[in-house]
């Protein structure tokens, strides 16, 4: 047995393709929140050796003026610590440690026992390069710490699902209290992560100055109940199904369409959808977009903006070069909403 280490705190490892059974060595992937993925060589003879195969490019990547950290956030139930991944120029971090508040971008996902994994994304740079603060919310509905992260009764399925968006809320208000402001906090998820925030900005709409939601699953009562949609009777083995009157009540106690709060001052919204996605209709972000403006207090000047691609899926668009585009749509409306963008 031999216990591999790595010095990076938030980082993703996997076992690689090894065709030579008869081997002292074995390949494996790894990558962290700083460094590109790589191919790496282990010796397993006690010398722990290590030799690089392949390592991917990342042009005007400079790593050594990153930093990257794995946290733990107490939960509101005063027992469970929930993880959290962050990324960080050194500059940023500097700012906090001298007090500073500065932007923070909040993600997460939680459902599906499905692991938010610290790896390497350089569609993150150009906010970490505008001095924001990326950090990975491992909330309970996902895999991270193990099957009973997901599982009941102290997982987040089934009736025990509020523990998704409870744990997010809470990671929130930590950072409200030790790096950011509301006014420099945001938050995104997509398809189920865009239900986590969907149900997070309800329950705490004062905590976020802006809401990215993409495809978002919001309208759960509705769709859980029309079986002519291919996937509902599906999605039933991870909401449950709402003929059974205990599902139904719970759902509408955490669904974002049936949780909206008349006269909240909402954060500034971008929702999105494609008209040809499978998983979540198109209709779902438009219905929760009015709804979000029907009830956003008459006095909040912040915008809630939904935009449907009338050629994409539930993945926004095939084609590389028009997925980076509309990534920079969102990111240009986040930076614009957080008051980064230079005028």
């Amino acid at each position: 047995m031999k216990r591999l280490e790595f010095e990076e705190a938030a980082h993703d490892v996997g076992l690689g393709a090894h065709y030579e059974f008869d081997t002292k060595s074995i390949a494996i992937y790894y990558d962290s929140l700083l460094t590109p993925p790589q191919t790496m060589e282990i010796s397993l003879d006690g010398d722990d050796d290590r030799r690089i195969l392949k390592s991917k490019d990342v042009p005007g990547y400079d790593k050594e003026s990153y930093g990257c950290d794995r946290l733990e956030v107490l939960s509101r139930d005063g027992t469970t610590k929930i993880p959290i991944s962050i990324v960080y120029t050194n500059d940023a971090m500097d700012k906090v440690k001298n007090g500073e508040r500065v932007p923070v971008h909040l993600y997460g996902y939680g459902s599906y026992g499905c692991c938010c994994e610290a790896d390497f994304d350089s569609t993150r740079l150009p906010l970490l390069k505008r001095g924001m603060i990326y950090v990975i919310a491992h909330v309970r509905g996902g895999g991270e710490m193990g099957r009973q992260w997901y599982e009941e009764p102290n997982g987040a399925k089934f009736c025990c699902k509020k523990n998704t968006f409870n744990d997010f809320v809470d990671v929130a208000k930590f950072l409200t209290s030790e790096w950011t402001t509301p006014d420099l906090l945001s938050c995104e998820g997509r398809s189920a992560g865009g239900m986590l925030v969907g149900s997070s900005i309800n329950q705490a709409p004062e905590l976020f100055k802006v809401a990215i939601l993409g495809v978002p699953f919001v309208d759960v009562v509705g769709t859980m109940t029309d079986s002519s949609i291919p996937l509902t009777a599906g999605e039933w083995a991870e909401w449950g199904c709402p003929n059974e009157e205990k599902y139904f009540q719970y759902m509408m106690e955490y669904s974002p369409m049936s949780t909206v709060k008349t006269g909240a001052n909402y954060p500034s919204c971008w929702l999105t959808g494609g008209l040809n996605d499978p998983r979540v209709a198109y209709w779902e972000p438009a219905k929760f977009a009015a709804s979000l403006r029907h009830a956003n207090n008459a006095d909040n000047e912040n915008p809630i903006c939904v935009k449907i691609d009338m050629s994409a899926g539930h993945f926004s668009a095939s084609d590389r070069y028009k997925y980076l585009r509309e990534l920079s749509i969102d990111y240009s409306f986040l930076l614009d909403q957080l008051g980064l963008v230079k005028k």
